[in-house]
């Protein structure tokens, strides 16, 4: 299988488009009423100009494709402390704006090529990954711990689809699978499945890693090794036992499934017939047609926080290619109708008894949880400390708790309000919409 990830060589025009205007250091909306806010969390916490979003990153890219700079201990952990998060490409205006998280991966491939990357605490990725097909150092056999519940007392069993055919593979996720507090996730999603009787199953021991982790650590070998095996799996699974859509619950694994795979040259035969949609957009679409109907009360004050890879990763950008509408290359515009923005928000305020409050940073301007891009491994006090901020902007909503859409977010948040001590929550979707859905009769 042949993939087109391109070299850091391959982006030698696109890295000169950067006026170093500085306009990707703040979120903005011009209202009314305007304002302007941090969107880099890297520039948040570091301050030095060469940590902030594309500004300082792009300079760093020139300076390894001109020979000025070589790796050294410092450039290589400037390089890994970001997010890439996407806030700085949000903001951008100028003709490089469509390809600045892609940038900045590309720089880390070129470290772990040249034998310098990832960080020390993150290599533990990549050897987990190699060993037990999950960044978690798991076995397999643990991705089944969080189907406990459904083995016993009034609980469906959940069906292997490898042994019982079903049109929806649920495919869980290792942080859903392997980290503890984060089974609530997966869990309430099969709840929900459940009560609605749908036919679904799970993959279990024999379901791999998305390959996330790995693309944005720059470890190209690995990711691809995972996705072909995944993209494998799936087509058997169309065609002998009828899946026909995937729901995931991780933003993580929905982005690297619907776009990272699609950068192998079979991904249309491998996934043809089959969709690929968030539980999310998966459970609006039954609300829209009315089988998902939310009755229950959940008297709670929430605010929602948005996600970046079930967000403005997902943003489609619009090139002239060919100058005919501006010059060659330009940037024209984005279509963001992949971006779960509206969705989650219309089916919470579906919940009776919900008060949404918005924080100021939302959508496209969405501060990160600080846990993206390899950073919950490489730094993770610097991760729970970013978080904080967030539950912070949370806070001031006067909301109780928070909600969101993604088990990474869900954990490093949950992480920053205990390390401030803030009695703020954060849950998944999900879990509010297993409690005001009743149980089927």
């Amino acid at each position: 299988m042949k993939w087109n990830i391109p070299t850091l060589e391959e982006f030698e025009n696109t890295v000169w488009r950067c006026t170093a205007c500085g306009t990707c250091k703040e979120a903005y909306d011009y209202g009314p009423p305007p304002f302007s806010a941090a969107i880099c969390p890297a520039g948040e916490e570091f301050g030095f100009e060469g940590f902030l979003s594309s500004k300082g990153k792009i300079a760093y890219a020139r300076g390894l494709l001109s020979g000025d700079l070589k790796w050294n201990d410092a450039l290589v952990d400037a390089i890994y402390r970001c997010n890439i998060c996407g806030g700085c490409q949000s903001q951008c205006q100028l003709d490089h704006k469509p390809f600045i998280p892609e940038i900045i991966e590309a720089m880390r491939r070129k470290a772990v090529e040249d034998g310098v990357g990832p960080m020390p605490k993150q290599k533990v990725i990549a050897q987990s990954l190699s060993s037990y097909d999950n960044p978690y150092q798991g076995p397999r056999r643990v991705r089944l711990d969080w189907t406990r519940p459904f083995k016993k007392g009034k609980q469906k069993p959940i069906k292997d689809i490898l042994k019982e055919p079903a049109p929806v593979l649920y495919f869980v996720g290792c942080t859903g699978a392997y980290n503890v507090p984060e089974r609530a996730i997966p869990q309430a999603t099969a709840s929900i499945f459940n009560k609605l009787g749908l036919d679904f199953g799970i993959l279990g021991e024999s379901e791999l890693c998305c390959g996330s982790t790995a693309m944005r650590l720059g470890d190209v070998e690995a990711f691809q090794r995972i996705a072909e095996s995944n993209l494998e799996m799936f087509k058997k699974l169309h065609d002998e036992k009828g899946m026909r859509t995937i729901v995931t619950s991780c933003a993580g694994c929905y982005r690297a499934i619907l776009k990272d795979y699609s950068k192998a040259d079979q991904y249309g035969k491998m996934m043809d017939g089959i969709r690929v949609t968030h539980v999310t957009q998966f459970l609006h679409d039954l609300f829209m047609s009315g089988q998902l109907k939310l009755s229950e009360s959940v008297p709670w004050k929430v605010t929602y926080h948005d996600p970046c890879h079930a967000g403005r990763h997902l943003t489609k950008f619009i090139i002239d290619k060919d100058g005919s509408q501006l010059w060659a290359g330009a940037y024209v515009g984005l279509n963001d109708e992949d971006c779960l923005y509206d969705k989650p928000r219309e089916l919470l305020k579906a919940i009776p008894g919900i008060d949404l409050r918005e924080m100021r940073r939302i959508k496209a301007n969405s501060y990160c949880c600080g846990g993206g891009g390899g950073v919950m491994t490489g730094y993770n006090d610097w991760a729970q400390r970013n978080a904080a901020l967030r539950i912070q902007e949370g806070m001031e909503t006067g909301a109780q708790h928070m909600v969101s859409i993604c088990p990474f977010c869900h954990y490093n948040l949950n992480q920053g309000s205990q390390g401030i001590g803030s009695k703020m929550k954060l849950y998944d979707l999900t879990e509010l919409i297993d409690r005001a859905l009743p149980e089927k009769v």
